[in-house]
């Protein structure tokens, strides 16, 4: 008999033993528990944060490109423009030209008819 008794306070003692490890397990992990939590939380606090600059640098990057695509077209009418230039003053100057030559033959007649 005396032996079942010393078994149920070994089994006590061993359940007692347990909980006060248990206990003290929890009370050294709740600080590391804690420790990891916030640093999950600074850890998604910097992702918002790259996830936000990452949304900036690409509507950036749009306006950029949307930007260089409008200067880019303004600089190729330029020179399409500069390329028409000599055709259109080649015209005027034949126009011109031809008007000069023109007041000089009807000058040159009425000249001719006077003598």
């Amino acid at each position: 008999m005396i032996i079942v008794y010393l078994s149920i306070v070994l089994v006590v003692g061993s359940l007692i033993y347990l909980a006060i490890s248990a206990v003290k397990i929890f009370k050294d992990t709740k600080p590391v528990m804690n420790r990891i939590t916030k640093t999950t939380a600074m850890i998604q606090a910097k992702t918002e944060q790259v996830k936000t600059e990452t949304d900036k640098l690409a509507l950036t990057q749009k306006e950029i490109t949307s930007d260089v695509q409008f200067k880019k077209d303004a600089i190729q009418q330029t020179i399409n423009n500069v390329k028409q230039t000599p055709k259109a003053f080649m015209d005027i100057w034949h126009t011109f030209k031809e008007k000069k030559n023109v007041k000089r033959l009807s000058s040159g007649r009425r000249a001719g008819s006077t003598l």
